[in-house]
């Protein structure tokens, strides 16, 4: 569960608070703010939409919108038309915010209400509304949003008796007058009694407020200290020196391969959807994957069936057909080799190349489209490329423009790439890290950077030492050829549905020389362990947690298995099937000489 917490606008009443240095150019108020709070609700006049795309630069990754859909919008069906062009900063906002029309009541409402909360689902945004007459505040207004998933707008500081009703996944609370606080504790109590609640958004009405707001949650004040982050890096240009990294990811690789045996499918909302039903009879099952066209509705991987097709109920499904995506995967990676000294496969649709000799006469831009134009003649699939001087900025840079982006880091430009980017976008840097790097302050990778390495070390072990060596780009890991075994796993479904975690575990413990002895038998060392567990309703879940050094003994698998379950929830679901996998898979003859087995045993 999140909170998000800031103000309802960054401009004015921010400004007046003195929360602004005063040499501070008006222009790098938002830069400033963003990496103070990591929230705004912010109004956009309809004609105004020159600045989203600065919008979206300036702030880092994590931070979210709020963004007052205008009235004259709502009111003269022109929704669909504005939401379309929010999308330059559609990936950080957290919801649209509506109001009825003035005077408007429930009675001579709800068509307009049904019709305008379609819209924003239609075009995959969360809603908040405010109601503007007391007569919506009763069951049928709230079924109305219940049946869309929209929040009501919680106004602390609204005249009368303010409004509490829980319609939706997340809380939207304004906070202002003298009973702020016993609103923010009432939002914390609902999230305690409500396990759908999935975040929390405070809109305070200064920084003091927002700040008073995080002091009674319990979380940490934030206070600005620092010059503010350079603008958007030139990444570079001209001759590259040392080692030359490419990381290619397959774009939507799954509803692409269907694309490819169904024309037909593209440019059109599909989805390939795990479950035991044969295609044409799909009524359960999760989202695996889905097209670009069906993420515009609002899908999402690893989403309840009945969950996408409300969102978008023309969704054609598809049912997971791994023994093809296996194969395509094979064509693919066999034209990535020949571009690569090296070639690295990270998973089904994701490789790491060492260029640093075959594309020693090319400039790096040249040579990433090159591998694109390969994979879309040969294979007609689309990829993004990201090429650093290490594995772990080529990812960052290949995850950076999607989907079919080129984005090349030059050796000398790779802090200042990676500098203003939210730690969560280095890979294995999950969400947990995260909270536990905000409690110290972290939230950047610059940030990241400039922290004392042994103070890493001792909150995170091994682990924060590599994490400090990406932020400063002195990351160094080999691309390893890893042959045909990107990873190595095995599943058990169950008899009987397990419902208790020690179940899980036993069911788990009962994997682990099998697949220590399936690791051994082929001399790989590995670095990361995996828990799978599918639900009765067929809703997949992985944990996976990674070692900073490579492993070969069985106990890091066996001691690995406990804590993976317990970030699963077992309340009221049961289990038909674990899982059990180990990947970052390294031949040990192919590590050099002077380095042994011991070097990879944990300390």
């Amino acid at each position: 569960m999140r909170h998000f917490v800031g103000c309802t606008t960054w401009r004015f009443a921010a400004r007046q608070s003195g929360f602004y240095p005063p040499s501070l150019d008006p222009k790098d108020y938002l830069s400033y703010y963003s990496r103070v709070f990591d929230f705004a609700e912010v109004g956009l006049p309809a004609t105004y939409r020159f600045s989203l795309a600065r919008w979206a630069r300036e702030t880092p990754e994590g931070f979210r919108f709020a963004i007052r859909i205008p009235r004259q919008s709502a009111d003269d069906g022109s929704l669909g038309h504005f939401l379309e062009g929010l999308r330059d900063v559609e990936e950080k906002v957290f919801a649209v915010v509506l109001q009825t029309p003035p005077g408007m009541e429930l009675a001579n409402g709800k068509e307009w209400a049904e019709e305008t909360l379609a819209t924003c689902s239609y075009h995959g945004y969360s809603a908040a509304i405010e109601f503007s007459h007391p007569s919506w505040f009763q069951d049928a207004g709230y079924g109305i949003l219940r049946r869309h998933g929209v929040a009501l707008c919680w106004d602390a500081g609204r005249r009368g008796r303010p409004h509490a009703e829980v319609t939706a996944d997340f809380i939207y609370l304004r906070l202002g007058g003298d009973r702020w606080r016993e609103w923010v504790e009432k939002a914390e109590a609902e999230t305690l009694d409500d396990k759908r609640i999935d975040a929390v958004a405070i809109a305070a009405s200064d920084p003091v407020l927002a700040n008073a707001a995080l002091e009674a949650l319990g979380l940490a004040q934030n206070k600005y200290a620092g010059s503010l982050p350079a603008p958007a890096p030139v990444l570079g240009e001209g001759p590259w020196t040392g080692r030359m990294v490419a990381c290619v990811d397959l774009n939507a690789y799954y509803p692409s391969c269907e694309e490819l045996r169904e024309p037909s499918l593209a440019g059109r909302p599909h989805a390939v959807i795990m479950t035991d039903q044969p295609e044409g009879n799909i009524t359960r099952g999760v989202v695996s994957s889905c097209s670009y066209a069906a993420r515009k509705y609002g899908v999402r991987s690893a989403m309840p069936l009945a969950r996408a097709l409300a969102l978008c109920p023309d969704l054609v499904l598809r049912p997971v057909d791994m023994h093809y995506y296996k194969q395509a995967s094979q064509k693919v990676m066999a034209v990535l080799a020949q571009f690569a000294d090296v070639i690295e496969q990270a998973s089904i649709d994701e490789a790491y190349l060492d260029c640093t000799k075959k594309a020693a006469d090319t400039s790096p831009r040249q040579y990433a489209l090159r591998i694109k134009r390969a994979v879309k003649e040969q294979c007609s699939l689309l990829c993004s490329v990201g090429v650093a001087p290490s594995k772990s900025c080529a990812k960052v840079a290949s995850d950076f423009k999607k989907p079919d982006g080129t984005t090349v880091v030059y050796p000398e430009r790779v802090q200042d790439f990676l500098a203003p980017l939210e730690v969560g976008r280095i890979s294995g840097v999950g969400p947990k890290i995260q909270q536990e790097l905000k409690k110290i302050g972290v939230e950047t990778i610059r940030q990241l950077a400039s922290c004392d390495v042994q103070k890493l070390v001792s909150r995170f072990g091994r682990n924060g030492a590599w994490m400090w060596k990406v932020a400063t780009g002195a990351d160094d890991e080999p691309v390893v050829r890893r042959d045909d075994y990107v990873s190595i796993s095995t599943e058990h479904s169950l008899e009987v549905h397990a419902r208790a975690k020690d179940e899980v575990v036993a069911h788990l413990n009962g994997l682990v020389d099998e697949i220590y002895n399936r690791v051994a038998k082929r001399g790989y060392l590995f670095r990361t362990v995996g828990v799978k567990i599918v639900r009765a309703d067929f809703a997949t879940e992985m944990r996976e947690v990674s070692f900073q050094s490579l492993q070969s003994q069985k106990e890091p698998i066996a001691s690995a298995i406990p804590p993976l379950v317990d970030r699963f929830s077992f309340t009221g679901r049961a289990v038909r099937k674990v899982g059990l996998k180990v990947t970052n898979l390294v031949p040990a003859r192919s590590l050099k000489a002077q380095r042994t087995i011991r070097d990879y045993v944990p300390e």
